[in-house]
């Protein structure tokens, strides 16, 4: 299956832990998923487990519920910082886990989008 681009909103604590410093990010990612481990067979000894994949490929804050780009004079080193923040999260356990349910989730609506659409369509004949 191809890789596809997904979407998963994070409220990330960083800094200063006593201080409670958070931000909110939307992340957009692509994620392959892993093909599980192949038992030996005639033809070959066997394949190992391929990993999931889950590659950064943009963030924006989000600031009271809407997605709020950076701007003014810092805006560049602002978002490098921020890119910086959700890659190391997506690359965490949490950031990991939250992203394969996000892509599952959006499979599983893709399919029952089909499913209706053919249903639909079948009716209309």
């Amino acid at each position: 299956m191809p890789a596809t681009t997904h979407k998963v909103d994070a409220t990330i604590s960083c800094g200063d832990p006593d201080i409670g410093a958070e931000v909110d990010l939307r992340i957009t990612f692509k994620y392959q998923a892993g093909a599980p481990e192949q038992g030996p067979t005639y033809a070959s000894g066997g394949q190992p487990a391929d990993p999931d994949e889950i590659e950064f490929v943009s963030c924006v804050q989000i600031v009271n519920g809407k997605e709020s780009p950076t701007y003014g004079a810092f805006r560049d080193l602002e978002q490098q910082s921020l890119d910086a923040i959700a890659e190391a999260w997506l690359q965490g356990d949490e950031g990991q886990a939250q992203a394969t349910e996000q892509a599952m989730d959006d499979w599983a609506a893709r399919a029952d989008e089909a499913e209706e659409a053919r249903a639909e369509s079948r009716r209309a004949y």
